[in-house]
């Protein structure tokens, strides 16, 4: 991952999955010899797992989530919100006259909230901290890298995915007759209502899985939710939402639908209710991401038989395998060196091999998409003269972006014989597809 080795297998200690947006926070943890993972709620015996992602200053003494709400309610100190959007942004925070850090502040909100795990595991021991936000890209990794920094996690024990792969990983979890056709997530946890639905490619082996998400603003409210949204505008977005449920599940398998999102809260979607239960279940609840960031971390510390024979592709995702042409015992075989179905900021590889008489080597791309396999050859110009097959060459792979793969390519020499020079070539080829590309190129 970002923060560590990849390649690295964990013990047999507990998975943190922790969901975070700029509203609400959620822990999920899984103990060592439990069946499944479990949600910490703020009360006990109920139901409560969101935490208000929110801080505030009260006497030089910083509270959090709802404590925070109450004293910033009181007028007794600032509050400070928003917290995951302004460290992304990379912006400072003003309070009582002071300037903060927003990351230094999301870690102490992270850190906070994670005294609720008190009792039930130490973060700092898990097996696997696995953060998981609407989106990933550098930034985000960037941010959430300084967070477990900040708080002391140990860097090779933490990674992130978005909530997309925690949706794929939640699913395959559970029993098959609730994802044996499509699975639709309605997460109506910000302004406007969003639909995530989960599709297979049962032609492709592993079996390749996306995750669709699209965002419909006909069907949005206010927030913060100042007051109850009156008899009108709640029957005004129940007829938009049944609408929408109508279009999209047309035509389509759907086993399961799940509700998650404050927005639910209360009776107004009596008239899009009967068109969600239509021949599927229908769950609601607001802890699958981070339940689904736990599944994730134990298949990135310990891949088990659905990890094996599903493979989500996320935006985040390397879409195809890649790996080396080589000779083995003067036979023609294939080094694997990349697997798809691995978030891009973790694929990474090393190597040695013997360079060909002509100073150069192949890669074989097998894309998961269907498409047709590709080779890239590549061509070391300024190797020192040596006679054939008495150079080694270190070589580094790794991804810069989703679509874009790193060679790093080390003279080490042949021992004694033939010191290393160290020169280093370095070269990028992309794995977007030309058609991709020109698409690209028509819509500028």
């Amino acid at each position: 991952m970002f923060l560590g080795n990849p390649d690295r297998k964990g013990g047999a200690g507990a998975f943190i999955g922790y969901d975070i947006s700029d509203r609400y926070a959620q822990i999920s943890f899984w103990l060592p010899g439990a069946d499944k993972p479990e949600t910490l709620s703020q009360v006990m015996g109920e139901e409560e797992y969101m935490i208000p992602a929110v801080l505030c200053r009260r006497r030089d003494v910083w509270t959090y989530g709802r404590e925070a709400l109450k004293n910033a309610e009181a007028g007794e100190g600032v509050l400070v919100k928003n917290m995951l959007s302004r460290a992304l942004a990379g912006e400072s925070v003003e309070v009582e006259g002071e300037c903060f850090d927003a990351a230094v502040l999301l870690s102490l909100f992270v850190k906070r909230s994670l005294s609720l795990l008190s009792g039930a595991l130490v973060p700092e021991k898990a097996a696997m901290f696995l953060f998981t936000v609407d989106e990933v890209n550098k930034q985000t990794i960037e941010v959430l890298s300084r967070v477990a920094a900040l708080i002391s996690l140990p860097p090779d024990h933490v990674s992130c995915q978005s909530r997309g792969e925690s949706f794929f990983y939640y699913n395959i979890n559970q029993p098959e007759e609730l994802w044996r056709h499509q699975v639709m997530i309605c997460d109506f946890s910000g302004t406007a209502m969003k639909l995530l639905m989960f599709e297979m490619n049962h032609h492709t082996r592993p079996v390749t899985v996306i995750v669709r998400e699209d965002t419909y603003p006909e069907i949005a409210r206010r927030l913060p939710p100042e007051e109850e949204p009156g008899e009108s505008e709640k029957q005004r977005m129940d007829e938009r939402f049944a609408a929408v449920l109508e279009r999209v599940c047309s035509g389509k398998i759907i086993d399961t639908i799940y509700l998650i999102g404050d927005g639910f809260e209360g009776d107004w979607y009596t008239r899009s209710l009967p068109v969600l239960c239509r021949g599927r279940r229908v769950f609601q609840g607001n802890n699958l991401y981070s339940k689904g960031a736990c599944y994730g971390a134990r298949a990135k510390q310990q891949p088990g038989e659905n990890g094996q024979n599903y493979v989500y592709l996320g935006k985040d995702m390397l879409k195809a395998n890649i790996g080396l042409e080589a000779s083995f015992r003067g036979q023609d075989s294939y080094f694997a060196l990349l697997d798809a179905g691995v978030n891009w900021y973790d694929a990474r590889r090393e190597c040695d091999f013997l360079l060909n008489e002509d100073h150069s080597f192949s890669l074989r791309i097998t894309p998961l998409t269907g498409r047709e396999v590709k080779e890239v050859a590549v061509t070391l110009d300024g190797v020192p003269e040596r006679p054939a097959r008495t150079t080694r060459i270190h070589l580094t792979v790794f991804l810069s972006d989703a679509d874009t793969v790193q060679l790093k390519m080390e003279d080490m020499g042949f021992g004694e014989m033939f010191p290393a020079s160290h020169k280093i070539w370095e070269e990028a080829f992309s794995l977007k597809e030309e058609n991709d590309q020109n698409k690209e190129g028509d819509r500028v």
